[in-house]
């Protein structure tokens, strides 16, 4: 009955994962949307695995389509490049397909790990390590995928829907949000199997005897085909099964228990505890927004007209292009003027040769030269203008190969001293100067994990320039889990077409302080924001745990934590089972374990 039942439904989720996938797998993947889609894969691979490791190949292909389709729109934008002639809408389909495969593949390694212990490791592991086994290896899965060139982008791991569990990232990053999302499948799987099959356990499955021979329903651990295990014995293995089920459940849940005590809005601007700091994004009216080459005059000019407003002014990414150091050295000069007159600090980010970086002379490159793209920090120090220097470091893939150099620096951090504001009251400046920690990533710099900065950032400097909403969207979110991450506010300056803009990260509440208009023409926009103050003026906020553990360290401690005390839980539930009638045999494990 349960192989005609199994077999009945696969049909079902076989249609399934093709509208899933595109559902699914956007630029911000959402949580409920990917678990479902895991859930689904599940059911399916417990099949299709038992017929050949060649049976994925059809599955692989039909998640590549559907997220190919979910992103399509995006990628001719992404390709397009300054200094690349648009691609076709056949380049951009091959190449999305391309990259898609390589990602549904990847995404397919913890179902077929989960299939081999499943099948030849059973004995060996505990109920509630078998059910763990998916969700753990998902998570350390997407870690190691984390590192490639693209980074998070365009990964499974959800960027949207993950309220319940965005308070872990300052503590282990996007590890229990990946892990949270297969964990949820596991649960759903189970509910499904509970449904079509009568026992959410895998206990009982289809075995593929020899060619010519009837397929009976056996237990892993059986004597070979033919063997059917008593009811009484099976139906007490699953009660561990069952136990683990609702552990797991249990867990997810209390894991989102916190998020409901955090406050969706921002941290108060203006309190004992708070530094209030006025930030600004250039964003000229005029300027082109299909290429980075706006005149060097507009940016001035709009610097000049927000600057009063603001402390600290950031320009998109490649805002102006410098052809030799002497123009980039005449810019500044002028950025000087703003800054010494108002005690304003400016991020003027900019394209120039890469071999012009630190160079003293004045001779002009030629145009086949790598293109540095970089961002300036100006002080108002009349003495020492220039705060940092920092160069992108990761490229958009296909097209900035070439000429776009990549620099290999890790990101900056500079501590300023902000005086106080002149409508403060005098009572209220004595502790004034404030320390506010700065550093810098540049666009696609968030997609992989900020390194190790010696102190905590107040406040990361993130000009970008995306070319479509969706990418803004996705990349935006991105730079507020890093800023999550190492606990700091990452002002967003985006300079692209249908640009998104605002300051994200942490404190900012769940949507950020700003989100500016989703299309063309936002212009400039300057907004104030507080700061978590310790109330020294030498002394910075502590990192945090992610930030100030071991690359590796805060995933592995918590999935450590997981497996333990869910396996100790499980322990106990076991002593309850057997010490005689209770709970676990005439409540929920026996109705759930119990076969139909």
């Amino acid at each position: 009955m349960n192989r005609a039942r199994h077999i009945a439904a696969q049909p079902y989720f076989n249609a399934l994962v093709l509208p899933l996938s595109y559902v699914a797998l956007s630029l911000t993947p959402n949580l409920p949307s990917v678990s479902l889609l895991l859930a689904v894969l599940i059911f399916q691979t417990t099949d299709i695995l038992d017929r050949g490791f060649s049976e994925l190949v059809p599955l692989t292909f039909k998640l590549s389509i559907g997220s190919t389709l979910a992103k399509l729109y995006a990628w001719p934008m992404l390709m397009s490049a300054p200094t690349f002639s648009p691609p076709t809408t056949r380049e951009s389909f091959i190449f999305s397909l391309f990259t898609e495969t390589l990602c549904s593949a990847l995404a397919l390694i913890p179902l077929w790990v989960r299939h081999l212990v499943r099948r030849h490791g059973r004995a060996a592991l505990a109920p509630w390590f078998r059910i763990t086994l998916f969700p753990t290896v998902w998570a350390l899965n997407w870690v190691t995928a984390g590192g490639s060139p693209s980074g998070r982008l365009g990964s499974w791991t959800p960027l949207v829907g993950d309220e319940a569990y965005r308070w872990t990232r300052p503590f282990v990053g996007f590890v229990a949000i990946d892990f949270a999302a297969a964990g949820w499948a596991e649960v759903i799987a189970g509910l499904a199997r509970l449904w079509i099959l009568g026992s959410p356990d895998e206990e009982v499955e289809e075995v593929h005897p020899p060619h010519g021979q009837q397929a009976p329903l056996v237990d892993h651990e059986g004597e070979g085909y033919g063997s059917v295990q008593p009811a009484q014995q099976q139906q007490q293995q699953r009660k561990p099964r069952s136990n683990s089920l609702l552990i797991l459940a249990a867990i997810l849940f209390l894991l989102g228990v916190p998020s409901y005590q955090i406050s969706p809005l921002p941290i108060p601007t203006y309190s004992e505890s708070t530094t209030p700091l006025s930030v600004a994004c250039v964003l000229p009216p005029h300027r082109s927004l299909n290429s980075s080459n706006t005149p060097l005059r507009e940016y001035i000019a709009e610097t000049t007209a927000v600057a009063p407003r603001a402390k600290i002014v950031l320009w998109p990414e490649g805002a102006v292009s410098f052809r030799t150091s002497a123009e980039r050295k005449e810019a500044i000069e002028l950025l000087k003027n703003i800054t010494v007159g108002n005690k304003v600090w400016i991020g003027m980010s900019f394209e120039d040769s890469a071999n012009n970086e630190g160079d003293e002379g004045e001779g002009k490159p030629a145009d086949s030269e790598p293109v540095r793209n970089g961002m300036a920090l100006i002080s108002p120090d009349p003495n020492n203008p220039v705060v940092f220097e920092y160069s992108k470091k990761n490229k958009i893939p296909n097209a900035e190969a070439f000429p776009k150099n990549p620099s290999t620096n890790n990101p900056p951090i500079a501590t300023i001293q902000l005086p106080a504001p002149p409508s403060l009251p005098a009572s209220e400046q004595k502790s004034y100067p404030r320390p506010i920690s700065l550093s810098a990533s540049i666009c696609l710099d968030f997609t992989q994990q900020i390194p190790h900065l010696p102190y905590h950032p107040d406040l990361i400097l993130a000009p970008a320039r995306t070319p479509h909403p969706s990418l803004g969207l996705a990349m935006a979110s991105l730079a507020a889990a890093r800023g999550d991450e190492l606990g700091a506010s990452v002002l967003w300056c985006d300079g692209g077409s249908g640009a998104v803009n605002g300051v994200y990260g942490y404190g900012r509440g769940s949507r950020g302080l700003l989100v500016e208009e989703v299309g063309n023409g936002g212009g400039s926009w300057v907004a104030t924001f507080g700061v978590p103050y310790n109330g020294r003026k030498d002394e910075g906020r502590p990192r945090t745990v992610y930030a100030w553990a071991i690359d590796g360290v805060c995933p592995i401690f918590f999935l450590l934590a997981i497996l333990v005390g869910g396996w100790k839980v499980e322990g106990i539930f076991e002593r309850w089972n057997n010490e005689g009638p209770g709970w676990g045999d005439h409540g929920f494990t026996n109705g759930v374990g119990g076969s139909v």
